[in-house]
């Protein structure tokens, strides 16, 4: 089963969760764009009830970047 994260990649990127890994990135997902970048971070940020810091947000352009940042601003 996919987890949140993956979920809500998926959902905001239009693709079924089982093509949604670590390995998702801006530049290889033609869905993952600038304007669904923004789409996905306010998602995510909505999911996990976070917020990003701005200076963060350009840096978290695949599923591995946004995991780890959810995990240090977790602990």
């Amino acid at each position: 089963m996919a987890d949140l994260l993956v979920k809500t990649a998926a959902s905001v990127l239009r693709l079924p969760c089982e093509q949604v890994s670590n390995d998702t990135a801006m530049g290889q997902c033609p869905s993952w764009d600038s304007l669904n970048h923004f789409n996905l971070i306010l998602a995510v940020e909505q999911a996990f009830g976070v917020r990003f810091s701005s200076a963060v947000i350009p840096d978290l352009t695949s599923i591995r970047a946004l995991r780890e940042e959810l995990a240090r601003i977790s602990s």
